[in-house]
């Protein structure tokens, strides 16, 4: 197999990142890398992926048995990168680094997911709460208007989306829009994904170029549905397994809903994230970015 042309423009280090990995990683031109900020449908996006692979919908197809987290930087990169290594079949592979931060090639695809910023931030705020270790409470203290205060006004750092913060998200966007104009990198949205399943399969179906009849996209949507996801852990041995990093694994698919602040920030707050968000993004991509809706032609 012919070596490909990467770049890797930096290295992240956070709380649950560490891109040393990418160093030495060998990337293949079939490679599917799904990279997201968290919470932003990272793990309903990796179950999709590989029943596209396998053909059929199987139980935690997106789990790190299938689809590993390469740069977790609380678990063993190198062995995870041997495990990838020894795959014979097409590979998937999750991460939340920025796309300055992995390798980045021509050949592979990578899909990018994004929500409404204020929406992650409060999904995020039910993860840690659910989370064993307490590692991300000094992001989400009790008083939530202190909390998305944080998450509004902090910069970007080098710990990248673990920093957990619009500038973070909005960084991560950017990354992802410097290389669309190539074709290999692929927008999805949150809201698209709730809006519109079974047509979101399909179009990540023809970029994967894999074939997607009706009965199968039928059967991926029922099993990538919010309800099913959420069952397959209630019902899993692992829900409650003592090396699992939360409390409930069940509650990590909490909710599914989107416009979270509803009743939690004044319109003062929000009107300083609108202010923040501004900032950092064009009008049109805050407009995508927040509410999704856009077509392949646009942003593929």
């Amino acid at each position: 197999m012919p070596e490909l042309i990467t770049e890797r423009l930096r290295d992240y280090h956070g709380p649950v990142t560490d891109t040393d990995i990418w160093d030495s990683f060998v990337l293949r031109p079939d490679d599917i890398i799904v990279d997201t900020p968290p919470k932003c449908g990272t793990t309903w996006m990796l179950h999709i992926v590989m029943m596209l692979i396998y053909g059929r919908a199987i139980p935690n197809a997106g789990g790190s048995d299938h689809a590993p987290w390469l740069d977790c930087a609380f678990r063993d990169r190198q062995e995870i990168a041997r495990f990838l290594d020894g795959l014979d079949r097409r590979r998937c592979i999750k991460s939340h680094t920025p796309m300055d931060g992995i390798l980045y090639a021509s050949e592979p695809t990578y899909i990018v997911v994004y929500r409404h910023p204020v929406d992650v931030h409060f999904s995020l705020r039910a993860h840690s709460a659910n989370m064993t270790d307490g590692s991300l409470e000094f992001m989400f203290p009790e008083d939530e208007v202190e909390g998305i205060r944080r998450f509004i006004a902090a910069p970007a750092t080098d710990s990248g989306t673990d920093d957990l913060t619009v500038a973070s998200i909005a960084h991560h966007y950017m990354e992802a829009k410097k290389r669309a104009p190539n074709g290999n990198v692929h927008f999805f949205h949150y809201a698209d994904l709730s809006r519109d399943l079974p047509g979101q399969i399909v179009r990540l179906a023809n970029i994967l170029n894999i074939d997607c009849p009706d009965a199968l996209r039928d059967q991926i949507a029922e099993a990538t549905s919010f309800g099913a996801m959420r069952r397959a852990v209630e019902q899993s041995d692992r829900r409650f397994h003592e090396d699992t990093p939360f409390h409930d694994l069940a509650n990590f698919y909490a909710s599914g809903t989107s416009n979270k602040w509803e009743g939690r920030v004044s319109d003062a707050l929000m009107a300083e994230y609108s202010a923040r968000i501004a900032e950092l993004l064009p009008p049109e991509d805050v407009t995508w970015l927040e509410w999704g809706g856009r077509g392949e032609s646009t942003n593929s």
